[in-house]
């Protein structure tokens, strides 16, 4: 089991890895849930413990969330959620 500040610590090299430009990772709002159905990715239609980190892209006249999914035993990012999807699905 990973720590909070792991799961931040990974989500900070992963949004450098994938070149993504957020004015702030929000890092005291990450939410821990235990048992989380995944609906999403490789582990899509299965249950894990989830870290959920908030970024903050910049917007038109308000920040837009986005919140990265973290599995709390391995710490690998799971996905991406945004207002318009996941984004990993058009990065790639």
């Amino acid at each position: 089991m990973i720590t909070k500040e792991q799961a931040i610590e990974n989500v900070k090299k992963y949004i450098s890895k994938k070149n993504r430009e957020y004015i702030e990772v929000v890092s005291d709002r990450v939410n821990f849930e235990e048992q989380k159905y995944i609906n999403y990715g490789k582990f899509e239609e299965q249950k894990k413990d989830i870290f959920t980190v908030t970024c903050k892209l910049e917007g038109y006249t308000d920040p837009i969330l986005h919140f990265i999914t973290v599995d709390a035993e391995t710490g690998e990012i799971l996905f991406t959620t945004t207002p318009h999807g996941y984004a990993e699905e058009w990065e790639e």
